[in-house]
Parts: C-alpha cells; sequence; structure tokens
C-alpha cells in the first residue's frame, strides 16, 4: 500500500470531518460488540484504504490479546503467534496505552511476524478513560507506509470503538441483572444527574430592579422535568424573565433545558425583537433535537417604567394580579418550540402598576391533582389574591406549598416552578 496524504484544500478538510462524524455515529449506534467490531474494520478500510486490519481485545485475565476482529487477511498469510500484553509491537501499545508506528519491521526488534510479507506497522491504543482495553493493529506490504493525518483519525475511529464496546459490555450486564436494587440504583445516579443540570441552570439569587421585587421557586418532583427559570440583565437596566418546560423527564429533559437556555441566550445578545428571537429559537431548536422534543417557554422584558414585553410559546398564560383585584393572562405569542419550525411568535405587550404581581409558573403548578381533580389555574388566582401584598418570594412560595399540599401525600408530583415578579407599592 502506498502512502495515503490528505488535501490540503479546504473541501478536502470539510468532507474528511463529516466523513469521520458518519463513522463516529456509525459505530456509536449499536449495543452489540461484534457489530461494533465489524462496522470499525469496514469504515477504516473505506476512508484509510488500509488492507490489513486487526483488533485485538485484553482478555478477562489483564494479560492475553485475543484476535476479536479482522479485515483482509487471508489464511495463507496468516501467522499464528502468541500475543500478550508487554509482548511484540501490539502488546507494547497495550502495555504503555501510546500508539507506535513501524515504518519497517525488518528493522524493529520487537516486531512479532503475524503477517507474511508484512513491511510495516501501524498500532493504536483503544482507551476507556485510562484503562487499555486492547489494540488496533494495521499493516502493510510497503515500507513507510502511514502517515500523521491518517494515524490520527485511526485514533480517533479507535478510542469511539472502544467507548461503544464498553457501553455493549455495560448494557449486556444491564440486561442481566434484572433486581430491583439495581434498577433503582440506576435511576437515583440518573436523577442526580439530572438535578445537578437543571440546579446549574436555575439562578443562585434574586435579581436587583430597582422598584420591582423579583423571585422564583423550584419545588423538584419525584420524576425530574425540564422546569428552568432564568433572569437576564439587559442594556437600559432591563431585566429578562424566562420561564420554561421542556418535553420529557430525567437526564435528557435536563439536557434540552441545558441546550435551550444557552440557545436563548445567544438569540438574546444579538437579537433585540423578542419575536425575532423566539422564531430563531425556535429554528435551532427544531434543527438539532429529535422531532418529539419540544418546549414551552414564556420570556419577558421588564423595563423600569414597568413596560412588560412579553411572548409566550405555547406556555401556561402568565396571571397578572392587578393592585384593585383585576386578573390579566398574558397569552400573546404562538405554539411551543421545536415542533414547527418557521413559525411566528407575536409580541404583547402590558404595564405593571405600583402594587401589581405577574406570575409565570410551568404545569406542575397547575396539574397538582387529588381524586382526578386538578390544583388549576382558578386556586392559583385565589391563592395570590389571598397573600396579595406579601413579598414575591412568600408568594412564590405559597403558591408551591398549597399546590403541593393539595395533591397530598403518595402522589408522584411533577416539578413546579414558580416566578413571581411584583411592582413595588409607593414607599
Amino acid at each position: 500500500m502506498t502512502r495515503n496524504r490528505s488535501d490540503a484544500s479546504g473541501s478536502s478538510i470539510q468532507a474528511e470531518h463529516e466523513a469521520l462524524l458518519e463513522a463516529v455515529s456509525v459505530i456509536a449506534s449499536s449495543f452489540d460488540v461484534d457489530t461494533v467490531l465489524q462496522r470499525l474494520l469496514y469504515l477504516t478500510h473505506r476512508m484509510l484504504g488500509f488492507e490489513y486490519c486487526t483488533i485485538l481485545l485484553i482478555g478477562d485475565d489483564g494479560r492475553r490479546l485475543e484476535v476479536a476482529a479482522r479485515h483482509g487477511y487471508p489464511d495463507s498469510i496468516v501467522q499464528d503467534v502468541e500475543l500478550s500484553v508487554g509482548r511484540g509491537v501490539t502488546g507494547r501499545v497495550a502495555a504503555t496505552g501510546k500508539p507506535l508506528f513501524v515504518p519497517d519491521v525488518d528493522k524493529e526488534e520487537h516486531y512479532l511476524a503475524g503477517l507474511r510479507g508484512a513491511r510495516s506497522e501501524l498500532v493504536v491504543p483503544m482507551k476507556f478513560g485510562d484503562q487499555v482495553i486492547g489494540v488496533f493493529d494495521v499493516q502493510s506490504p510497503d515500507v513507510d507506509a502511514f502517515d500523521e493525518s491518517r494515524d490520527h483519525i485511526l485514533s480517533v475511529l479507535a478510542s469511539v470503538a472502544s467507548v461503544a464496546i464498553v457501553n455493549a459490555r455495560n448494557h449486556v450486564a444491564a440486561l442481566r441483572s434484572r433486581d430491583e436494587a439495581s434498577k433503582r440504583s440506576a435511576l437515583e445516579r440518573q436523577l442526580t444527574l439530572a438535578r445537578a443540570v437543571q440546579e446549574h441552570l436555575l439562578p443562585r439569587s434574586d435579581p436587583s430592579l430597582q422598584g420591582f421585587d423579583v423571585a422564583g421557586v423550584n419545588l423538584p418532583g419525584e420524576t425530574l422535568s425540564g422546569d428552568y427559570f432564568d433572569y437576564i440583565d439587559l442594556p437600559g437596566g432591563s431585566l429578562g424573565v424566562t420561564v420554561a418546560d421542556v418535553s420529557g423527564e430525567g437526564v435528557p429533559a435536563a439536557l434540552l433545558a441545558a441546550s435551550l437556555q444557552g440557545m436563548l441566550r445567544a438569540h438574546i445578545e444579538n437579537v433585540y425583537s423578542i419575536s425575532a428571537i423566539f422564531e430563531r429559537a425556535n429554528m435551532s431548536l427544531a434543527a438539532t433535537s429529535a422531532p418529539e422534543d419540544f418546549a414551552t417557554l414564556f420570556y419577558c422584558v421588564l423595563e423600569r417604567d414597568g413596560t412588560l414585553s412579553y411572548v409566550n410559546a405555547g406556555h401556561n398564560p402568565p396571571i397578572i394580579l392587578r393592585d384593585g383585584g383585576g386578573v390579566e393572562e398574558l397569552t400573546e405569542g404562538g405554539t411551543v418550540l421545536g415542533m414547527f419550525p418557521g413559525q411566528r411568535y407575536p409580541h404583547g405587550r402590558t404595564r405593571l402598576r405600583q402594587g401589581d404581581y405577574m406570575v409565570a409558573y410551568t404545569d406542575g403548578l397547575t396539574e397538582a391533582i387529588r381524586d382526578e381533580e386538578e390544583f388549576g389555574a382558578g386556586r392559583v388566582i385565589e391563592t395570590m389574591k389571598r397573600v396579595q401584598g406579601a413579598p414575591a418570594r412568600i408568594m412564590a412560595s405559597v403558591l408551591v406549598t398549597e399546590a403541593d399540599a393539595f395533591a397530598g401525600p403518595g402522589t408522584a408530583p411533577d416539578d413546579m416552578t414558580v416566578v413571581v415578579v411584583r411592582r413595588l407599592p409607593p414607599e
């Protein structure tokens, strides 16, 4: 085989990156070890043109190197060689975890002739974290057949395959372990991870905006969802307030919420119109998430004079409680984000006067259920009126506490998230 050198042009690099991304996706998409190995061999041959490839995995004893898969080796040119960690070129790579290129095997004292007619050899480790699980060995009948760019791609493919192999093994082990304790432990680990992601999304403190009192509360449910709320400082002393709820639960929902928060903040930094912000966020989420993934989202910009501009994307309508007892719902906007590219999101505008409250919440609050009856928006309004005049944090805490108490013990409630904005009355 002759040395394969890459084209330095931008189009060639782009094509190579795209091929590598496709290969990574294909290799990592199976939970069957044999399938992973065969895909790795096929893609290595297709992308790099290597004629003779062998995957060796370290045996259960931690010493033996066992041939797990091969490509291009007819029986007539294969020689039986005992392979082990530390012995020969492959053994050295398995022992050190570092790739090794032998331009001319005739000049390498550690080379073990497993292929008749081989002249050069490249071996890269297959590692999961710091642990070497095997090696990927390619050989050629030509001297000095492998260049640095090909070596890098082979190492990337081997690294991805290592993770896929370990995941496949873990998957098989998990299928064999059906006891409830194991499943409960796995669930708890996922919830712990998802909770850590969700807590990272939540503000660490209440914002400071002269003339206003703002507070948010998140009460976790037993089944973690993708609730989050956020405060964003804007030019001119204005404040952006977000309340969102993404589809699904557990780790996927938490990660989708994190992605949505990042997208939204990026668009807010670069776009003035909140309608345009939502249109771009909708396109971004639709382009990067699965068809079944979506999010409801309420976002508003609160100015110092009480002007409140907002868009509601399929979210529970926030409630404004006027100082005199009147109630309004903020419904202007459009459908959920992520499902229908090209949607328009007209914005609404209102004004918070001194003594007014705005309460934005997720559906965990109104859908707290007892005897097939939900807490509902009506009880939210009743509770708001009962504690009218209290600080924002008190109102938010009372709302989630009463909804939780309404559902009662023995239920598995969704997350409850509430953000209260109060324009302070005259001193």
